[in-house]
């Protein structure tokens, strides 16, 4: 474990983010091979069925990873209060909310399948392999979840380099897992879903042996601590809004879906690919910007105010320069990062779409970049009012943009919406930040001195 705000900015930025933003691509990477193998061995419709309800599984997934970033959050700021009695009651009493959650949802969803398949106007042609792979992911929800709140637990700790080794393993299950399950088995695209609850199950008892030791090495692991709603309402009021600012963010994606499954499976399978380069890239630098939110958390609960403004500067330095070399690669070798999803020799409408994003949209993500940079810092200091106004106002722009221009422009009015969407909302978080409304009572008073 490792408090942040004590040694030099500049290598504690360096020295924590590597392993993240590794660790993030590693995620990212055999996510991507899920897709590739989808496209290889299944086809077009592989990937169709998977990218028709990617929507709804962020969106689901979204309330779980905000409340779990917001949580990492006010770990941290624990953490950095040495309160840490409280942090083991904190973890146990949130991680069985978040199993009771997942539970329900899931019942919720798989009862109304049909009906939700419905309104995001799945091809027929898809709907059976669409249901197979949903069925098998929301199965396996919560492991999946955990998996993620187990790396912003250790993130909050100050731990990065547990996270990537154990991505580093994911990353090698999955990828056997899935030439097995895919290629051997010949299960489909459930072999897929199957494959990524077991890499997640197997990780998750490692977070779980690794959360063991921090409780032992923090003196509290003998102590006992019985589940209370007191703590589950503390994280709620740290998490809530960024759990709300995640699903804005997401609805805006599901609200598009239907919109882009009705031009066709086609546009489907090429949107599957499209999120699959810009979570490619995105991870990087959303994994970057972790450092900012931990190390500005950890800085509020040590009252070390002086420390945040500087750190944003370095923030946005070490976050273009991260992403700058896989960006850079997606857009001037487009066909061929874009060919690796598809069969070989496939250059179809699906290809050309995909390609298209690469050279059109994706230079335009450096402004979401700044985005994703401004959404760490609000969490950091709190300003959680001013995270989601930001969040709900790109949202919007982004769903009105992009259902006027599908309809004119088909899947490249969604590249217009997210370029729009970018741009705008870059502009008024720039204005909220410099505006320093953002700034709690005690750090103004403390500045001031």
């Amino acid at each position: 474990m490792k408090d942040l705000t004590k040694n030099n900015i500049y290598k504690t930025f360096i020295i924590f983010a590597i392993p993240m933003v590794f660790s993030g691509l590693l995620n990212q990477a055999y996510n991507a091979i899920d897709t590739i193998i989808a496209g290889k061995f299944l086809g077009s419709d592989g990937l169709a069925a998977m990218g028709a309800t990617s929507a709804l599984i962020q969106l689901i997934s979204s309330a779980f990873w905000g409340y779990g970033t917001g949580f990492s959050i006010y770990i941290a700021n624990l953490f950095g209060a040495r309160e840490y009695r409280k942090i083991k009651a904190s973890i146990y009493s949130n991680c069985l909310a978040m199993l009771a959650a997942s539970i329900v949802i899931t019942i919720l969803v798989m009862c109304f399948h049909e009906q939700i398949f419905d309104i995001l106007k799945v091809d027929y042609s898809i709907r059976r392999q669409a249901y197979e792979y949903f069925a098998v992911y929301m199965s396996g929800l919560f492991i999946i979840i955990s998996n993620l709140i187990g790396t912003y637990i250790m993130n909050a700790f100050g731990i990065s380099t547990f996270p990537f080794c154990i991505s580093v393993i994911s990353a090698v299950l999955n990828i056997i897992g899935n030439i097995f399950t895919v290629a051997v088995l010949k299960m489909g695209i459930t072999g897929l879903a199957v494959t990524t609850v077991t890499a997640s199950a197997i990780a998750l008892v490692c977070y779980v042996v690794k959360l063991y030791l921090c409780f032992k090495e923090m003196g509290v692991l003998k102590e006992r601590v019985k589940p209370g709603f007191g703590y589950i309402k503390d994280a709620f009021s740290c998490s809530s809004a960024v759990m709300l600012q995640q699903m804005i963010m997401y609805f805006a994606s599901t609200g598009i879906s239907p919109f882009i499954n009705g031009i066709g499976s086609y546009a489907s399978a090429a949107y599957t690919v499209i999120l699959k380069i810009y979570d490619l890239n995105s991870t990087i630098y959303q994994n970057s910007a972790k450092v900012l939110s931990n190390y500005t958390a950890q800085c509020m609960g040590a009252e070390k105010y002086k420390n945040i403004a500087r750190a944003v500067k370095i923030a946005l330095i070490q976050g273009i320069a991260f992403t700058a070399p896989t960006l850079l690669i997606c857009i001037f070798f487009a066909s061929s990062v874009t060919s690796l999803f598809f069969p070989k020799g496939d250059t179809g409408t699906a290809f050309c779409y995909a390609v298209s994003f690469s050279r059109l949209c994706l230079p335009f993500i450096l402004f979401n970049l700044i985005n994703n940079l401004f959404h760490a810092f609000f969490r950091g200091v709190k300003a959680l009012k001013f995270l989601i106004i930001c969040t709900a106002f790109g949202s919007v722009i982004r769903m009105a943009t992009s259902i006027i221009c599908i309809w004119k422009f088909r899947i490249y009015g969604l590249f217009l919406g997210w370029i729009v969407s970018w741009l705008a909302e870059c502009i008024l978080a720039f204005l909220i930040y410099h505006s320093k409304k953002w700034q709690p009572p005690e750090m103004k008073s403390a500045l001031a001195n």
